[in-house]
């Protein structure tokens, strides 16, 4: 379908499905829909109102379906977005993921949101989102909303420092959003309970190993900045990023930066072309990063890109951290 010469119909549809979900049928676990109060969330700071649950909704990036997923929420999708071969989603959300059709392997598509009769999507600024493109304010005009990431919000002015709470954040306002209040409430608390066990691990640490996210690039390395996830869970796990001084999330250094820096252990973010093998090549190979610790003593931690992005896989990214930057507080 064309979005010119569909759109009228797809609306009308839309529009149809949202009355629907409003006045007809059951919400899981047999609350009837006449019990609905409107609910309110943050997103980057704003208010913004959900009249009734979505119906058809449409995540964007592996990170974020994840998050859909771990709440059991795959029901309530129209499709998902933004899921390259190259990125691994987790074997405990395959089966949800299967029974959905993927809407596009790159960017957010306006027209396949509105053929596919979504009423909400969740994605971020760098997530989906794209000044000029497909925004909140574009799908607001044809009757969807939006939720928008958290650690995403740096790229609209919102500078605050990072945290796993953000996460949490997002996946207890899908909750809400939602109607499943006590399963992301039970999920988040299991989150946090696993944080505080690997705090009381690391009780003990004295030292604060230098660490450097290597995401991808060879002429120029993407890396992270104190906005970016990768930055609180290494501050969780007992580390320091090299580049914790530069206000962004995730941005290009360069390579005179990081040897001046000596990170002492490097984080891989896998996925693409190459893959962290060819990336750990690519820095072994490279003859000015020979004296650097994290080189030299060849000291890699590798994660995946689900993994070191905003989502359920967080925590487990914290202490994966840890062990390898404080094993002896894991004996």
């Amino acid at each position: 379908m064309s979005l010119r010469g569909g759109v009228g119909l797809a609306l009308a549809d839309l529009a149809w499905g949202l009355a629907a979900a409003a006045f007809g049928g059951e919400q899981s676990g047999g609350q009837p829909p006449a019990a609905y109060q409107p609910v309110t969330v943050q997103v980057c700071g704003a208010p913004v109102r959900f009249d009734a649950p979505p119906r058809r909704a449409v995540t964007h990036d592996v990170n974020i379906t994840e998050m859909f997923l771990a709440l059991d929420l795959g029901d309530r999708m129209a499709g998902y977005s933004g899921i390259r071969s190259s990125k691994t989603v987790a074997p405990e959300y395959r089966a949800q993921l299967k029974r959905l059709p993927l809407l596009s392997d790159k960017g957010l598509s306006l027209e396949a949101l509105v053929g596919a009769g979504a009423d909400f999507v969740f994605g971020g600024w760098g997530y989906g989102f794209q000044p000029g493109e497909v925004t909140p304010e574009t799908l607001a005009r044809f009757g969807i909303q939006s939720y928008i990431l958290g650690e995403s919000c740096i790229r609209v002015g919102m500078r605050r420092k990072v945290s796993l709470e953000d996460t949490f954040d997002d996946l207890l306002n899908m909750g809400r959003i939602f109607r499943v209040e006590a399963r992301a409430r039970a999920f988040v608390d299991r989150q946090r309970a696993e944080l505080a066990e690997i705090g009381a691990a690391l009780s003990d640490v004295k030292t604060r190993p230098r660490v450097f996210v290597y995401d991808s690039g060879e002429a120029i390395p993407l890396t992270t900045g104190r906005f970016a996830m990768p930055h609180a869970m290494i501050e969780l796990a007992g580390g320091a990023n090299i580049f914790a001084d530069l206000g962004n999330s995730w941005m290009r250094a360069n390579w005179e930066d990081v040897i001046h820096r000596d990170p002492e252990w490097i984080v891989i973010v896998d996925y693409g072309q190459p893959n962290a093998a060819g990336k750990i090549a690519f820095l072994l190979a490279r003859q000015e990063l020979a004296q650097v610790t994290a080189i030299r003593e060849r000291r890699f931690v590798v994660l995946d890109y689900a993994a070191a992005t905003p989502g359920p896989r967080n925590v487990e990214s914290v202490r994966a951290l840890a062990k390898a930057l404080h094993p002896e507080a894991f004996r």
